[in-house]
């Protein structure tokens, strides 16, 4: 029999019908798949080196989160809320952010593969080193952004991400 890890076994231990609700928790080299947890509420929690593989987390919301060295495949954050939430060096591939808001955090050295951000909005957040293929950027909004290739920085006060975005950043 095989070892859960710490994630499954919260899952597993959800009353039918319960939110997750999961705060000051460290995540270490779990793989997580195979879940829908839509409205989840997910505070002070850091993901390293975390596999999420076909997670459905609609309209959940995530506060001072960290996603480090993870790595996201067919994971739906479709109307989620991210405050103060960053994502370093992860892969996000065949996922779905679209409607979703993102505030106080940003993207460090990731790759979004064929994913959608569609009618997302961005408030005081960073993009940094992170490149986008294949992604469905339309109707993006944004206030206060950072954007770098490098240690400089463009700051724009108000426009379109999805068009800015779309010359390779």
């Amino acid at each position: 029999m095989k070892n859960k890890n710490k994630f499954e076994v919260i899952i597993e231990n959800l009353e039918e019908d319960e939110t997750l609700v999961i705060g000051e928790e460290i995540f270490v080299n779990e793989i997580i798949s195979d879940e829908s947890l839509q409205c989840a509420l997910l505070g002070t929690i850091n993901f390293l080196e975390v596999t999420f593989q076909t997670i459905d987390f609609t309209g959940s919301t995530f506060v001072n989160c960290e996603f480090k060295n993870c790595r996201l495949k067919d994971v739906i954050f479709r109307k989620c809320d991210f405050w103060n939430v960053t994502f370093e060096n992860c892969q996000i591939e065949e996922s779905n952010f679209t409607r979703t808001t993102f505030n106080n955090g940003g993207f460090r050295n990731c790759k979004f593969l064929t994913k959608s951000l569609r009618a997302s909005y961005f408030s005081n957040f960073q993009f940094i080193e992170t490149k986008f293929d294949k992604s469905n950027l339309d109707f993006i909004g944004a206030l206060s952004i950072k954007v770098s290739k490098s240690n400089q920085f463009i700051i724009e006060e108000s426009f379109n991400l999805g068009d800015f975005l779309s010359y390779g950043i």
